[in-house]
Formats: C-alpha cells, sequence, structure tokens
C-alpha cells in the first residue's frame, strides 16, 4: 500500500497536460476524404512557397500560402504573406481577420487588437468576419484583465501490470527472515479510472516589476477496478506573489516564494496532510532556454488510523530541490533535462528517514496533423528518468543488517492529438522499474493510459 504512495508522483506524470490546445469545427467526412498525410502537406506547402516567389503580387497564392503555412506551424510565414497582401490592396477585412488570429496564437494582443479592429472597420464585412473578430477581441479584452483564471480536467483509463506496485513474489524479508506475503499484497494487474483537476489563477498587480500572485491546485484521484489498496487521491495548493528581479541587467527572470499545502488519502483513508513553503524562479538563460528551480519544504503529518495502524512513524519533514532545463532545439523538437534532490527526516523512525536524487531528460516532437486537418500539431513526447534513494538507518521489522537501497527507472510516451484548442485525446505507455536491496520493494509495472482532457 505505501508503495502506491511513492508512485503518485509517477502516474501524476504520466496525466498528460492539455494547457495548450483549442475550438474549432469537428473534420466532416469530406475533409477526412481529403486529408492529406504529413509529407504532401510538406510538399504542398513547397509547391506554394515557390509559386509565391515566382508571382509575388498574386493575391490567390498568397492565400494560399499564408494558409498552408499556417496549417504547417509556419505562423510567421503566414503573417508575411497576408501582410504583403495588405500592401497590394488594404480593403481586405478577412485577411486582417486572420492576422488578428495569427498575432492572437503568437500572444502578441495589441497587435493582434489592431488588425482585428481594423477589420470591422472595413466597409462591407461579412457577417462571419464580423462575428469572429469580436469573438477574439473579447478574448483579448480577457487576456488583458488583472485578474486570470485558467483550468484543465483529464478523464481516462489506465491498465497497470502491478496497480499496487507489490513484489513480484510473495519471498520477502521479515525480521531478517524469509516470510511469504498474503496473495493480495503480491503485484497485481489492473484497470482503472483516473482523473485530475488543474486551476490556476494569476492576479496582475500593475506594478513595475511585473508582481503577480498565483494560485496554483491540483487535484487527482484513480479508482481501481480490483485491488482498491490502489485507490490514491491527491489535493495540493501552492500561492505566492512572482516578481522580476535583475530587471536593469535582465529582461526576464523572476522569484516566487511560495505557500505549500495539501493531503494524501490511500483507499479513501487520510494517509498525511502538508505544509511548508519555498521559493521558485524562473529565469530565460537565451532565446530557446529557461530555467526553472524550486527549492520546497514540507511537514508530514501522519495520524495513525484502523487502516493505517502505523502511519506515525512516517511522520516528518521532508526538503526537495528540483531544477528544469527546457530548450526549443527547433520549432518542432523541444528538449528537457533535470534534476532532483531531497531529503526526508522522520521524526520517530530513522530506518523511514532518507535521501533521494534524481536525474530526467525528454523531448516532444510536433507535427502536421494527419487526419483531422485542424491546423493544430500533434504531439509525441518522450520523457524518462533515474532516481536513487538510501535510507539512513536499516529497518528492524524487515532485516536489522541490511540498509535499504533502491533505485528507481521510469519511462513514458505519449502521443497527444487536439481535436481543436481547448480538447486534447492522449494515449500513453510507460514503464516503471525498481532495484532494491531488499526484496519486500523490488518491482516491475507496465502501464498504457488514454483520455481526454479539456483547457478552460
Amino acid at each position: 500500500m505505501l508503495a502506491v504512495c511513492s508512485g503518485l508522483g509517477i502516474a501524476l506524470m504520466a496525466v498528460p497536460s492539455a494547457y495548450a490546445q483549442t475550438p474549432a469545427a469537428q473534420p466532416t467526412p469530406a475533409a477526412a476524404d481529403k486529408a492529406a498525410d504529413r509529407s504532401d502537406l510538406q510538399k504542398q506547402y513547397d509547391a506554394a512557397f515557390q509559386e509565391m516567389l515566382r508571382q509575388p503580387a498574386d493575391l490567390d497564392v498568397l492565400f494560399k500560402f499564408a494558409s498552408l503555412a499556417s496549417q504547417t506551424g509556419d505562423l510567421e510565414g503566414a503573417i508575411s504573406a497576408l501582410e504583403r497582401m495588405l500592401l497590394i490592396n488594404a480593403n481586405l477585412p478577412r485577411v486582417r481577420l486572420e492576422l488578428g488570429v495569427l498575432y492572437y496564437r503568437l500572444k502578441s494582443y495589441e497587435v493582434a487588437r489592431e488588425y482585428l479592429q481594423g477589420a470591422l472597420k472595413s466597409p462591407n464585412v461579412p457577417p462571419e468576419v464580423r462575428a469572429r473578430a469580436q469573438q477574439f477581441i473579447a478574448q483579448i479584452d480577457s487576456q488583458q484583465q488583472a485578474s486570470h483564471f485558467h483550468g484543465e480536467l483529464f478523464l481516462g483509463m489506465r491498465y497497470q501490470s502491478n496497480a499496487n506496485l507489490g513484489p513480484a513474489t510473495s519471498s520477502v524479508q521479515l525480521f531478517g527472515q524469509v516470510a511469504n506475503l498474503n496473495q493480495s499484497a503480491v503485484g497485481t494487474a489492473d484497470w482503472g479510472a483516473v482523473s485530475t483537476v488543474q486551476l490556476r489563477h494569476t492576479y496582475d498587480f500593475g506594478t513595475q516589476d511585473k508582481a503577480t500572485l498565483e494560485t496554483f491546485f491540483t487535484g487527482y484521484a484513480n479508482r481501481q477496478f480490483q485491488v482498491s489498496a490502489a485507490n490514491v487521491s491527491l489535493a495540493d495548493l501552492t500561492i505566492g506573489p512572482r516578481f522580476q528581479i535583475l530587471s536593469t541587467d535582465f529582461q526576464d527572470i523572476t522569484i516566487k516564494p511560495l505557500f505549500a499545502g495539501g493531503a494524501i488519502w490511500v483507499n479513501d483513508s487520510l494517509y498525511y496532510s502538508s505544509w511548508g513553503g519555498g521559493v521558485e524562479t524562473n529565469a530565460m538563460l537565451s532565446d530557446r532556454l529557461r530555467n526553472i528551480t524550486t527549492a520546497v519544504w514540507r511537514r508530514h503529518n501522519n495520524q495513525d488510523t484502523s487502516y493505517l495502524p502505523t502511519n506515525s512513524l512516517f511522520r516528518g519533514t521532508e526538503y526537495s530541490f528540483t531544477t528544469v532545463f527546457p530548450f526549443d532545439l527547433t520549432q518542432i523538437v523541444s528538449l528537457f533535462g533535470s534534476g532532483s534532490a531531497q531529503r526526508f527526516l522522520s521524526d520517530l523512525a530513522p530506518w523511514q528517514s532518507y535521501q533521494l536524487w534524481g536525474i530526467g531528460g525528454g523531448m516532444s516532437f510536433r507535427f502536421v496533423d494527419p487526419v483531422l486537418r485542424t491546423g493544430l500539431p500533434w504531439t509525441v513526447s518522450l520523457t524518462a528518468s533515474n532516481q536513487w534513494w538510501h535510507y539512513d538507518a536499516p529497518d528492524p521489522t524487515v532485516n536489522p543488517n541490511t540498509y535499504r537501497d533502491q533505485s528507481d527507472f521510469i519511462m513514458n510516451l505519449t502521443l497527444a492529438v487536439p481535436f481543436d484548442e481547448r480538447t486534447t485525446f492522449s494515449l500513453s505507455g510507460g514503464r516503471f522499474v525498481r532495484s532494491a536491496t531488499l526484496p519486500n520493494y523490488a518491482f516491475e509495472n507496465n502501464n498504457v493510459m488514454f483520455g481526454i482532457s479539456w483547457r478552460f
């Protein structure tokens, strides 16, 4: 059961995030019949580009290239072609609308507003152009308000070959001797339902240091079909002000002192509540490289219950440090590397105190939608990490002469398919392997998960 909690972080990592997707019409059968694969669309884009070089003043050629450039993710190329169209003919409200939408997607809201308002001021504006321009202007107004609220909900199903993260066999150690677990404690395969909710609120103080108050809430719950001991729920909240520092020397370095609090339940029984604080820094190191570093301490309040009669042995204080380096290799390929360290000090049981070190990395590859023709890219992501644990003392109830050391290898592969700018389908598969000096803690778990996320 406690192994389930140690795997909770991995479960959360496997749940995809759709904070980058958005709504369009569902594809019609006709559109599906006309859908080209990625190579065909790229060929069309290349051909349109060559045609534009030959006929730089042809409005139809320019608009065709802009449309294909937008579908392939070349927003800057699409903008350049549309702006050239306005130099040839300034009375094109539909082109001004499309420019406003493209700048909105690039988060250049003031430039987007200028083009959208220009579309509304054009004579004989088509009703559908007027309605869409007004819709995006309203969204820009919302983005520029002091208070912003965003959220994401994920609902899915997951199969695990070892849902309770139990040992592979019933043969374990007890007081230094070989003992046999009952069958319910051995690793068991199971299906389950998974849900997450993420809520983010920011309030802009309007100061020169770009200060905001950020509140972030995460909720997670899984319900297994058979292994109820593997049911885990989580609620976590962080809140704190973020403000720019070193503004005279650097353009994008922020710091955020924060308060953190939360709770975890196992099989609907409270495992622990926690509270603490820390600091996060976020720095743009170059045009393509960023660093996010967080240092947090938390007090874990574990109480004995009828379901967890020795739970108080896990009461203590946790100190954690993480640093992540996201890097945009190209417009379609992103990389990241990470490092982590953690120290947990138990109040009552030194054999539950540990230190943990970890490294990780991954990549994301975005490619042209080959089927739905939404204009939104599909994404394949691969992540892998390794963690090393060392406990301060042998556990006398397991083996009084053997220190507990373990290492975790975690790998996950995810395909994200946006249906529109808010709704995304994801399919992922992963592997979690723990090796340990004591057979009680070694296991393997393979999982497959699929579901829908909705951003609001």
